[in-house]
């Protein structure tokens, strides 16, 4: 399989910001809020409220850069749009969801 490739750079794209989720919602019950557990963090704040919604998704998107940055390092330069475009798509999602 070549690494080179924008789908392979697309669905690592998408898959970063869901890892990004999950370590930051994992921070807040630990750290933060430790009297909550993750479900609770999942279901009541992120998905029944709609007001944090896209904060949080900004927030998971950080962990997109690690990724472009690997595929930097190796010279992976058309993976590295993959990943531009699916941050793009994050991009709409917030955009429309602060609307």
């Amino acid at each position: 399989m070549r690494w080179d490739d924008p789908w392979v750079g697309l669905v690592a794209g998408l898959l970063a910001p869901i890892i990004g989720f999950l370590v930051y919602g994992s921070i807040y019950v630990n750290m933060i809020r430790p009297h909550l557990d993750l479900p609770y963090f999942v279901q009541e704040i992120f998905l029944n409220t709609r007001r944090y919604q896209a904060p949080i998704i900004s927030l998971s998107l950080i962990a997109n850069l690690p990724l472009f940055f690997l595929f930097d390092r190796f010279d992976r330069h058309k993976s590295m749009r993959g990943v531009i475009t699916a941050t793009f798509l994050y991009g709409i999602v917030v955009v429309v969801l602060w609307a």
